[in-house]
C-alpha cells in the first residue's frame, strides 16, 4: 500500500505496511509533527488532515477532536493504523516566531564563513557568520525531535528504548538542511567550521552520545566539556569540523554558558539571566563569581502542556486583557484563534486573577463571575474565544488544569531564582540587571509576569529582553579568542546549585505555587511589554 504525505504543498509518496502506525512513519521520515505526549494519546496535538477517506474514529479522537474537525477528516496520527492507500496533509506551523531568526541577508566578503547553531529543546536556530563576525543570515525552525516528546525527559526515555540513533539523525538532518539552505544564498561561501550550543541533553544527543543517565539520579551526562568532531561523522554534508560550547552541569548546558558570554560583564554589580524554556536555566553572576541552577518548568510556556496550547504562530492568542469586564483578545497575525501561546497564557491568568475570577490557588470562581466561565461537573474552564472567533468549530478554552500547569512552571522558576540568591546571601533588590532570554519572552507582558509571581517585583528598568542569548554567545565563541578564553574560565568560577537536594526548596516552591495577593510596587498602572 502507498502513503502520500503533503506538507506545505510538497507531496511525498512512499510504501507502507498495513497496520503501521502513522505517527511512527511521520517521525521516521523527519516530518515536523506535534507529539507532546510522545504518542500515548493524551495531548491531542498530532493532528493530520486526511484528503482521502479517513480511518474510523478511536475513542480518544472522539474526545479530543471537535465535530467540525472530525467531519473535515482530521485525525490524530498516534491513533491511526493504516488500512489502505491514503493521502494525509500535515498542518503547517512554519510561521512560528523564533528568537534570533530572521536577520536580513548581508553580503559576504572573502567567501569564508562560519556557522553558529543553537540546539534548543523546542527550536533550532542557525546563523551564518563571516570572518569579521557579522551575521550574514539566520534561519529558525521548530526542533523536529518534538515528535518524540516535548521535553528533555521524554527524549531521554526514548533513548532508554533504543532511540538514540533516531533522535541524532533527526536533529542532524534538520541542522544540515538549515545550513545548506543558508549556504545556498551565498554560492561562493566556504564553510570553515560550525559551533553549536544547547542544553546538556541536546548536545549529548547531537554528538550521538548515550545520555540516558540524565533520566535518573545522580543524573549523569555523557559529557560536559567541549567536543569536536567532523561534520561528516555527525551526518552533516556541509563540511568542516563541529565544536560544542562546554556546559557547566547536567542541567546547565552550553546554552547558559554562551548566554553569559553574550551579556555585559558585571565586575562590580550582579546580574541574573533566566532563559525561559522547557528547562529554565538560571545564572547569577558578577564580582568574579557565578551561581547557576535549573528549574524543570515543563513545556507550559511553549504551549505543549496546555490543552489548546501552541507555539508563537499565526492564530495563537498572544495577548489578553479585560476592559470593563469584557475580554479583549489579540492573536498573532490577527488571525482567527487556533490556540494559546505562552504570553497569552500569562495574560489570561493575570487578567482573570486581577478581576477576581480565579483565586490564589488557580480555581475558577463558580458563581457570580463571568458568563464565559463554564462548569462541567467538577471542572471549570474559561472561554477565551468562541466558536465564531476560532478555527475548527470549537471554542478556545482555558481550563483549571491549564492554569495549574502554568502555576507549577512559574513556581519552579521563581523559587529557583530566589534560592539561588539566598545561596549567595542576596535578594532580588541587590541585582543591577535582570536579563530574560528565550523565544516567548519577546511577547511577554512584564507587568503580568510580575503579577502572577513568575518574575520579581523590581524596577522595570532593570529588566532587559536579550532574545536568543545562547546563539549570540555561540557566535562570539566561534571567532573570538577572548570569548573562548572566557568560556573556558566560566566552569572554574561556577557554583551549581542542585535544587533536588537543596534544604528548604520544596517549602519555597510550595509557597510560590499560589498567585500573590500583594500590590505591585514598581508596576502600579503602566502595562509594559518586553522586546517591543
Amino acid at each position: 500500500m502507498t502513503l502520500t504525505i503533503l506538507k506545505d504543498g510538497v507531496p511525498q509518496t512512499l510504501a507502507a505496511a498495513k497496520g503501521e502506525n502513522l505517527l511512527n512513519i511521520l517521525r521516521t521520515q523527519g516530518y515536523d509533527i506535534n507529539s507532546v505526549c510522545s504518542g500515548n494519546g493524551s495531548c491531542g496535538k498530532c493532528k493530520v488532515h486526511f484528503l482521502t477517506t479517513p480511518p474510523p474514529l478511536s475513542r480518544v479522537e472522539q474526545r479530543m477532536l471537535s465535530p467540525q474537525e472530525i467531519s473535515e477528516g482530521m485525525r490524530l496520527a498516534c491513533r491511526v493504523a493504516l488500512e489502505g492507500d491514503c493521502t494525509v496533509e500535515i498542518p503547517s506551523d512554519s510561521g512560528m516566531a523564533i528568537a534570533g531568526a530572521g536577520v536580513e541577508k548581508r553580503e559576504n566578503g572573502d567567501g569564508r564563513c562560519f556557522a553558529a547553531v543553537d540546539i534548543g529543546t523546542t527550536t533550532l536556530v542557525a546563523a551564518l557568520v563571516d570572518a569579521s563576525g557579522s551575521v550574514l543570515a539566520t534561519k529558525g525552525e521548530k526542533n523536529r525531535q518534538a515528535a518524540f516528546g516535548a521535553d528533555v525527559i521524554s527524549r531521554v526515555k526514548h533513548i532508554h528504548t533504543g532511540g538514540l540513533g533516531e533522535l541524532q539523525r533527526t536533529v542532524a538532518a534538520q541542522i544540515d538542511s538549515m545550513l545548506l539552505g543558508l549556504l545556498k544564498e551565498f554560492p561562493a561561501a566556504r564553510l570553515e567550521s560550525t559551533t553549536v550550543s544547547g542544553n546538556t541533553a541536546m548536545l549529548n544527543i547531537f554528538f550521538n552520545e548515550d545520555c540516558s543517565g540524565l533520566g535518573f539520579a545522580p543524573y549523569t551526562p555523557a559529557f560536559l566539556s567541549s567536543r569536536r568532531a567532523s561534520a561528516a561523522s555527525l551526518g552533516l554534508s556541509v563540511g568542516g569540523d563541529v565544536v560544542s560550547v562546554a556546559g557547566m552541569a547536567s542541567f546547565a548546558g552550553g546554552d547558559i554558558t554562551a548566554g553569559i558570554v553574550a551579556l555585559p560583564a558585571q565586575d562590580d554589580g550582579l546580574a541574573m539571566l533566566i532563559d525561559l524554556g522547557t528547562n529554565a536555566e538560571i545564572a547569577l553572576y558578577g564580582r568574579g563569581k557565578i551561581w547557576c541552577t535549573s528549574a524543570a518548568a515543563g513545556p507550559a510556556f511553549e504551549g505543549a502542556s496546555i490543552r489548546q496550547g501552541m507555539g508563537a504562530v499565526n492564530g495563537a492568542v498572544c495577548s489578553f486583557e479585560l476592559v470593563n469586564g469584557n475580554p479583549r483578545v489579540r492573536t498573532i497575525g490577527n488571525k482567527p484563534a487556533m490556540g494559546i501561546c505562552g504570553s497569552g497564557l500569562i495574560d489570561l491568568v493575570a487578567g482573570l486573577f486581577t478581576a477576581g475570577w480565579i483565586d490564589s490557588s488557580g480555581t475558577l470562581k463558580r458563581t457570580g463571575a463571568s458568563p464565559l466561565i463554564r462548569i462541567n461537573g467538577r471542572r471549570a474552564s474559561y472561554v477565551v474565544a468562541g466558536e465564531e472567533e476560532s478555527i475548527g468549530g470549537r471554542p478556545i478554552i482555558l481550563s483549571e488544569t491549564d492554569i495549574g500547569n502554568l502555576m507549577r512552571a512559574k513556581a519552579a522558576i521563581y523559587s529557583a531564582a530566589s534560592l539561588l540568591l539566598k545561596q549567595a546571601d542576596l535578594h532580588f533588590g541587590d541585582l543591577e540587571k535582570f536579563y530574560v532570554a528565550g523565544g516567548f519572552g519577546r511577547f511577554l507582558n512584564l507587568e503580568n509576569a510580575v503579577s502572577i509571581g513568575l518574575l520579581p517585583d523590581i524596577p522595570a528598568d532593570k529588566f532587559s529582553y536579550v532574545g536568543n542569548a545562547s546563539l549570540s554567545g555561540t557566535r562570539l565563541c566561534l571567532l573570538s579568542g577572548e570569548s573562548r578564553k572566557t568560556r573556558a574560565e566560566l566552569s572554574a568560577r561556577m557554583t551549581y546549585i542542585d535544587l533536588s537536594s537543596f534544604p528548604g526548596y520544596m517549602d519555597q516552591y510550595t509557597a510560590a505555587l499560589f498567585l500573590p495577593h500583594t500590590e505591585l510596587h514598581h508596576f502600579p498602572t503602566v502595562v509594559r511589554k518586553m522586546g517591543r
